[in-house]
């Protein structure tokens, strides 16, 4: 079992740092027509100091290949009529332009559906919309009970009905027939109609008690009040009035510390109607109990008005984004089964306006007010209202407002082009009306030809694929850089001199303080396969085929789990020619460097002569498929510059594409190749290409660490100690391994 063992993540991110590579191609120290952004060349004629040709690619597979159409939950390499594979032309581009782009600290071409590839997509998920994360439990003791209502002048207020207070914000309401405190009471109970034998037995009286309590109804109850053998107080509805009728529905036993007290208030069922708490998880062992009763009293029975707080439009905005993220979660393949809760359920497809009159929420304050009996103070301010205690929580700001800072989404015109745009062409997502040429698209410089897949190798043995899981930004910690390209975090105390720094809480991540930036995900490359070992019998990586372990359990949902029928085995080779022309000196040196396996090696792995780096194509790379070894095969560089062209068009002895001289590769030096090779993007470039050379395995964190990992102290919303983790930054010079603290048994 590899729970709670050292690891490498996965899936990492690599820092995309423009406005430092800008900064140092300003002082002069890199190359501006890698780093800075301008309008491409146009295709109207060949510059006299620009270089065409042609390379000839060799992609050596190092662990099998898996791609093709998926179908049923099996995929398939598409073969030709010969039995073939077919390799498009636009995998390898894109392989090779994810490698350009990250060199070259360039936009990213693909966020959300925007694919500037081809220019086919459009946008459907821009990632506009707020990001959620669950919270941990701990979380739920810095929220008050509210109630929505409208005010006079149209707007939403919440009114915070904390209950008595401090340690007694809020009644439990028992809803299970086999759990919870106290005894339930069989008798009083004149409109309940009995059974077989003239007895009511406990499931019609909690029926009869779920009745009275309707979610939302005002209705006026006794709350009892006591402490346990542990010191530990507990309140809850033990009683409903009708009129002026008592009628009772738990005993929770007598004593001097047992109290009751009438109150007005409001049932807050979280579940959907018709459907018990338990029901809400379907898990006998750890099933919701509770459900909670909002009010607002005196302690000697005088009903009070609560704190009055207005919500924005804002405070909308992000209920009804915690809302939608629900219903995604479902929706998703292998995605959560369980009962979507009230609100989820009333609004499965809910707008901003999911907020009405007469809603139960559950309130976050912009601190925590310890109220000893006293109200919340009129000038506090709302942060957030929530459907649920525990639960989902919305980030602060969205992707899209982290990339548009950072200046990484898809460029709107022609002078926004970076490196990589220009290199490789691009389509501007939403061109404005009247937009012409380059403002609208640009074909790129690079052409990509047939791929030869005759000294391909097929496999047909099946293969059940692990669980492959999507990159979920939502995460945070796998996606996000500061400025430096390391991993966000915070000084453990302002008052300290001592800048010790710890991890961001949970809250704290999308967000411009500290400043935070979105990083290029990223897969390393799992070494121990691409040295054969690892592998079954058919040469399929083992770990590529385990089923997810959960709490020592394997877990087998084949709704996240595809069949390969056939893929590549390791050691085939394919073979493309990229046509060029148009390009600078240092676009053609960057464009080599990347097709350069030794350039990809991480400095402090250069003491083997033999190292290399790999680029990833195809399905499974977080599983360790598909590495490639791309290179340019020996006197597969031809290039001739334009003057030179231009020369021979005039004699008449040569043209574009005839008898291109053959150069070297070493002819074209990446410019200002050391200070590069400093930066934190290409140092993380190089360990993802390059993997891991400590031994410990590359895997996702399983669901018992993340759950782990994410703990909070009740207090703070900080992290636990020893907790909060992040996989360790790809541009350090030895990353040390992941390792989850396993926490203590109960």
């Amino acid at each position: 079992m590899d729970d709670f063992e050292p690891f490498h993540s996965a899936v990492n991110r690599i820092p995309v740092l423009r406005r430092s590579g800008e900064r140092i191609a300003d002082a002069g120290r890199l190359p501006k027509s890698l780093f800075k952004d301008h309008e491409p060349p146009g295709h109207d004629r060949l510059h006299a100091d620009r270089w065409s040709g042609s390379i000839d690619l060799e992609m050596i597979a190092r662990t099998p290949l898996v791609f093709g159409e998926q179908k049923d939950g099996n995929v398939d390499l598409p073969l030709d009529g010969d039995g073939h594979p077919i390799v498009p032309p636009t995998m390898v581009k894109g392989m090779i332009s994810r490698a350009y782009e990250t060199l070259t600290c360039s936009r990213f071409r693909v966020f959300g559906d925007v694919e500037n590839r081809s220019g086919r997509r459009r946008t459907k998920n821009d990632h506009s919309e707020l990001l959620t994360y669950r919270a941990d439990p701990a979380a739920a003791n810095g929220l008050l009970p509210g109630r929505v209502f409208e005010q006079e002048n149209g707007g939403l207020a919440v009114e915070i009905l904390d209950g008595f207070g401090k340690n007694a914000r809020v009644a439990l309401i028992r809803d299970d027939l086999d759990h919870g405190y106290g005894t339930i009471l069989c008798t009083d109970h004149p409109d309940i109609r009995p059974g077989p034998g003239g007895r009511i037995n406990q499931k019609q009286v909690l029926t009869r008690f779920r009745h009275l309590t309707r979610h939302g109804t005002e209705v006026e109850v006794q709350l009892t009040r006591w402490k346990d053998q542990k010191g530990g107080h507990h309140l809850m509805v033990t009683g409903v009035w009708q009129d002026d009728r008592l009628e009772k529905f738990f005993d929770v036993g007598h004593g001097p510390d047992v109290k009751t007290f009438n109150v007005w208030g409001y049932p807050c069922r979280t579940t959907p109607e018709g459907k018990t708490a338990r029901e809400l998880f379907g898990d006998d062992k750890g099933g919701k109990t509770y459900e909670r009763f909002f009010f607002k009293s005196a302690r000697d029975g005088r009903n009070l008005d609560g704190t009055i707080l207005p919500l924005d439009a804002d405070h909308v905005t992000r209920y009804a984004t915690v809302l939608r993220s629900y219903s995604a979660q479902q929706q998703e393949p292998g995605g959560d089964k369980h009962l979507l809760n009230r609100a989820a359920a009333t609004h499965p497809a809910p707008s901003d306006n999911a907020l009405s009159n007469g809603d139960l929420v559950f309130v976050q304050l912009d601190r925590t007010y310890a109220s000893s009996g006293n109200d919340i103070p009129a000038d506090a301010r709302v942060v957030d209202v929530l459907p649920t205690m525990v639960g989902r929580r919305p980030y602060s700001r969205s992707p899209r407002e982290l990339a548009a800072a950072q200046r990484v989404l898809p460029l709107t015109k022609s002078t926004e082009a970076s490196a990589a745009d220009r290199l490789f062409g691009y389509v501007v997502p939403d061109a404005d009306d009247g937009a012409k040429g380059g403002d609208v698209a640009c074909r790129g410089r690079l052409s990509f030809g047939f791929v030869n897949t005759s000294e391909a190798h097929i496999c047909r043995e099946k293969q059940k694929l692990s669980p492959l899981l999507s990159p979920k930004p939502s995460s945070a910690r796998r996606f996000l850089t500061d400025s430096s390209g390391a991993t966000p975090t915070k000084k453990k105390s302002k008052k300290e001199e001592k800048e010790e720094r710890v991890p961001l809480s949970r809250s704290e991540y999308f967000n411009f303080a500290p400043e935070q930036l979105l990083g290029a995900a990223a897969y390393p490359v799992h070494r121990e396969l691409v040295q054969g070992e690892g592998l079954n019998r058919s040469g399929f990586p083992e770990r590529a085929t385990r089923k997810a372990v959960l709490d020592g359990r394997e877990q087998d949902n084949d709704a996240v789990r595809l069949i390969a029928r056939s893929w590549m085995k390791p050691g085939s080779i394919l073979r493309c020619t990229i046509s060029f022309s148009n390009l600078s000196e240092a676009e053609l040196a960057a464009l080599i460097w990347v097709l350069t396996p030794r350039n990809l090696v991480p400095s402090n792995e250069k003491k083997d002569p033999g190292a290399v780096g790999y680029l990833r194509m195809g399905l499974g790379k977080p599983l360790g498929l598909g590495t490639l070894e791309v290179s340019i095969a020996k006197n597969g560089l031809r290039a001739v510059r334009g003057a030179d062209l231009a020369e021979s068009y005039a004699n008449l002895d040569g043209c574009l594409g005839l008898a291109t001289p053959v150069v070297g590769v070493e002819d074209f030096p990446l410019p200002n190749e050391k200070i590069l090779l400093t930066t934190p993007w290409v140092r993380a470039m190089q360990r993802a290409a390059f993997g891991y050379s400590d031994g410990a395995p590359v895997r996702y964190m399983s669901l018992e660490e993340n759950k782990a990992n994410n703990q909070t102290d009740p207090g703070s919303g900080d992290p636990r100690e020893g907790y909060g983790q992040s996989p360790t930054s790809l541009s350090a010079e030895s990353p040390r391994p992941l390792k989850i603290k396993k926490p203590p048994r109960n």
